[in-house]
């Protein structure tokens, strides 16, 4: 993925980096972005026309250098100019409809050849280079910024209009980035979009099924930073890149935001759902420590039509939250690990309850989940070397090894229950089976209404009573009662020599 993801930024690094420019003139411009994208693994070639103040730059083309059992990912666009003005600065010019091709060759000759056409479009755009050789400033700004697939080839089928289309388009585009020429390249970046909107169809040609998506987000933002070392050979290589001192953050936050899906098929049956939410926000940060990522979204709401149902389904959810993080380079030490969870206020439509509890017998409050897990691991290999990736996937080896865990806090709460839970575990491991862990450690769950809520289900006939029984049976071999009514609490805890005990009897 890391490679796909470098090849398709490369546009955006060519028209945002700018450093190390001596006097600011286009050429020096022109050769800058080509000693930066050879520096990240990139091959910028070019036909050049200089013609008094203006460089003309036609047939531009940059390949990602490949290893033998890689894919080979080539971009390319057809001219644009650079302009010197009057106050030292340097316009970059584009036109308005500015073609661009991306090709993906793999080495595998049982794959297939993608080759996608698009068409860039810009109203209003303004594109300037100001600064000093080693301390460079770009300000992008147009009223319409859009994307449109003219054609896309996957080997011998080719997919027009008919069959595959994508169209995207931004509203009032403004982008600043900065760039520091030191020891390294340091820079900082920052931009908003007022609006955002996109249609996409595809059809597969042997098929009947048409699949649409629409979608559209206000008021998007991102900013971000970071460092990146001068001289790495492979941008493929992240591993390299981290151990050279690459880092790296962003934020993307939106405002309200729409998703459409609708699949007409006339042999199964049409499908549709709908996402709606009120904000969201995403952010991301890499360097040598790890990698974590954090995310959430507000007021969301979502509707299904099934194939051949009557009518939708909907549900709501107030907030949604996940953070991830994880160690991303080989260590002698463990390294700091953590997944959280939080969802709020789940709702589903009185429709929905009627088909699953039409008594209304069960609570209908809004259920709620919230998973706090933090821990130490360390990496094997390094998991960002393409070479060490592709001896795993054939070794079969595991990536890392888990040395602690906390479950720092489990809450659940639905139909009236709530089942809480914390505890910590290490572990041991065998030296020749990396994938046997040998625990040590506690869990403390809390679980209250769950008797009522069996009555509740058997009453509704959604739980058999012999289910139920069994249930019991289980919850009477784990748990004891506590203080409260209907309360129950269960603390289980493993030995180095694996056992298993629950409130101090062995149960394995």
């Amino acid at each position: 993925m890391i490679r796909p993801l470098f090849g398709s930024a490369a546009l955006s690094v060519l028209f945002t980096s700018s450093s190390a420019l001596a006097d600011v003139t286009p050429q020096d411009v022109w050769r800058d972005w080509q000693d930066h994208m050879q520096s990240m693994g990139y091959t910028l070639t070019a036909t050049e026309k200089a013609t008094g103040d203006t460089l003309a730059v036609s047939n531009v083309r940059f390949d990602l250098s490949s290893e033998p059992d890689l894919a080979q990912i080539s971009m390319s666009l057809e001219q644009l100019s650079l302009v010197q003005n009057d106050d030292g600065t340097v316009s970059v010019v584009m036109p308005e409809a500015m073609p661009l091709v991306l090709e993906i060759t793999p080495t595998d000759p049982d794959e297939d050849r993608v080759r996608a056409a698009v068409t860039v479009n810009q109203t209003g755009h303004d594109m300037r280079i100001s600064g000093t050789p080693t301390d460079l400033s770009s300000a992008y700004a147009a009223g319409l910024l859009g994307l449109s697939l003219e054609q896309m080839t996957v080997g011998d089928e080719t997919f027009g209009p008919d069959n595959a289309t994508l169209n995207v388009v931004l509203n009032d585009v403004e982008y600043l980035s900065k760039s520091v020429l030191t020891d390294m390249r340091a820079y900082a970046q920052d931009g908003s979009v007022a609006s955002m909107t996109f249609d996409m169809r595809f059809k597969d040609p042997e098929e009947p099924a048409i699949a649409t998506l629409n979608g559209t987000s206000a008021n998007m933002t991102f900013d971000g930073d970071g460092r990146l070392p001068l001289g790495v050979a492979r941008a493929s290589d992240m591993a390299a890149m981290l151990r050279s001192g690459m880092t790296g953050a962003g934020t993307l936050a939106s405002g309200n935001s729409t998703l459409t899906v609708d699949i007409e098929d006339p042999d199964n049956g049409n499908m549709s759902a709908a996402v709606a939410s009120e904000g969201g926000r995403l952010t991301v940060e890499t360097s040598a420590d790890g990698m974590s990522y954090a995310g959430s979204r507000q007021g969301m709401a979502l509707s299904v039509q099934p194939q051949q149902f009557p009518f939708l389904l909907s549900f709501g959810l107030d907030n949604a939250a996940f953070n991830l993080s994880a160690p991303v380079l080989k260590t002698d030490d463990a390294q700091d690990v953590a997944l959280g969870l939080n969802l709020e206020g789940f709702t589903m439509s009185d429709m929905v309850w009627g088909m699953i509890n039409p008594q209304g017998t069960l609570p209908r409050d809004p259920a709620n989940l919230s998973l706090d897990v933090s821990g130490k691991a360390r990496l094997l290999m390094d998991y960002f070397d393409p070479e060490a990736a592709a001896k795993m996937a054939e070794t079969g080896n595991v990536p890392a090894q888990l040395d602690s865990v906390n479950l720092n806090a489990l809450i659940v709460e639905a139909l009236g229950a709530k089942l809480t839970g914390n505890g910590a575990a290490t572990f041991d491991h065998d030296e020749n089976d990396p994938t046997a862990l040998k625990p040590s450690g506690a869990v403390d769950l809390k679980l209250v209404g769950g008797n009522t809520l069996m009555d509740t289900l058997v009453s509704s006939g959604l739980l058999p009573a012999q289910m139920a029984m069994g249930a019991r049976m289980m919850m009477g071999m784990f748990a004891v009662p506590a203080e409260g009514e209907d309360t129950l609490k269960s603390k289980l805890e493993f030995t180095r020599d694996g056992q298993i005990l629950a409130n101090g009897q062995r149960i394995k």
